[in-house]
């Protein structure tokens, strides 16, 4: 859902701003720093998440509205926001957590708990949908659950390998001043951009039932490429800030290329599976015939062209890496926000087609990695130590 993700995203920004603090500290081996930069930023999830949680439960019902949602499934997307708005302080807490340890260079842990509480997750959500008679909340409580679960088992890992401790556990002034400059754009920008989906939702909504089913399991099939596409960015983030605080410069452009190499043909291959298989893909989560031909449709433009996204991705992340996160905001603000909008009632005032909605989507993540491309060419990033 739109809310919660403009939500999420705020905070995420700022575990970016740490996960890059903790990196380049790292990497620059200032062991008084390190200490600050991981405890400033564990304690700044926790805040945020009680914050956002409020501001969650408060907007709720009035966002709804804005974005359009249908009348017949209005209560339960309420009580499913609701329910979602209770784990959040815990979902930002593992997402810190989880970046504390990416920057210190150990990406399993927290893949780990991922995986163990993913497991859970679906366990609990076949057995709540089982005993609660509202599917929409057995999925919400379960993933509550989820979230509690994977917080305190990255906070427990933090305390017993002794890389956190609670009584050190503060909100220092100059630290937090530097993650909030590197991790606000990143957050600002997830935000703009998520809100400026509202456009995209509304013409969704505009459309019959069927569409808004294609393009909610779209968005779920889309996870195959996005996750992953963003675990390479944050690693190649994790990756430039130690090697930049390091002095290697080298070493971040050679990273950049295997990156890059590696998530084009990922793309590239997973794109020729799920069209392939389309239909069964859809098919999982509807049976409709109209939904998943929808579907389809979907995916054949914006698919083939999701490598774009790649470039989209890795630039970005390296120059948030780097230390730099501004104007890789403002790209990405005029590209997904500005011209995807411009795009968007240009091409529905030709036609009221699911395909032409569908085609903002590759486009704009071709402009903004050209865009993020050429502004890393120009070798900004070199001059900040």
């Amino acid at each position: 859902m739109l809310l919660n993700s403009a939500l999420v995203n705020l905070f995420t920004g700022i575990s970016i701003g740490a996960g890059v603090v903790i990196a380049q500290a790292f990497g620059r081996k200032e062991e008084e720093q390190l200490n600050k930069s991981i405890h400033t930023s564990m304690m700044l999830g926790v805040v945020g998440g009680v914050l956002l949680t409020v501001i969650g439960e408060l907007s709720g019902s009035a966002f709804l509205r804005v974005v359009n949602t249908p009348s017949s499934i209005f209560q339960s997307a309420l009580e499913y926001v609701e329910v979602f708005f209770l784990g959040l302080t815990f979902m930002l807490v593992f997402n810190m957590a989880s970046g504390v340890m990416r920057a210190l260079g150990n990406s399993r842990t927290p893949m780990m708990i991922q995986l163990v509480c993913g497991i859970i997750h679906v366990i609990t959500n076949y057995l709540f949908i089982i005993h609660i008679e509202n599917g929409i909340l057995a999925v919400a409580w379960s993933s509550v659950l989820s979230q509690v679960l994977a917080a305190f088992i990255s906070v427990f890992y933090l305390l017993q390998s002794g890389v956190m401790r609670i009584g050190n556990l503060t909100v220092d002034g100059p630290m937090t001043k530097e993650i909030v400059r590197i991790g606000l754009p990143a957050g600002l920008q997830g935000v703009v951009v998520t809100l400026s989906n509202v456009f995209v939702q509304y013409f969704i909504n505009g459309f019959d039932v069927a569409a808004i089913a294609a393009f909610t399991a779209y968005y779920r099939i889309e996870l195959l490429f996005y996750m992953p596409l963003c675990a390479l960015g944050q690693a190649m983030m994790t990756f430039t800030g130690q090697n930049v605080g390091a002095g290697f410069y080298d070493r971040v452009k050679s990273g950049l290329r295997i990156t890059l190499i590696f998530g084009v043909v990922y793309s590239l291959v997973l794109a020729g599976i799920l069209l392939w298989f389309g239909r069964e893909a859809f098919g999982f989560f509807y049976s409709e015939s109209k939904v998943i031909d929808m579907g389809i449709s979907i995916i054949r433009i914006t698919f083939p062209f999701y490598f774009f996204y790649v470039f989209l991705e890795t630039f970005a992340d390296t120059l948030r890496g780097a230390g730099l996160s501004t104007v890789p905001m403002y790209i990405v603000l005029f590209n997904q926000c500005i011209l995807r909008t411009v795009i968007l009632f240009g091409f529905m005032q030709l036609a009221h087609d699911i395909r032409l909605l569908s085609a903002v989507y590759p486009i704009t993540w071709g402009t903004a990695g050209f865009m993020l491309y050429r502004y890393y060419r120009r070798g900004t990033w070199q001059m900040r130590f």
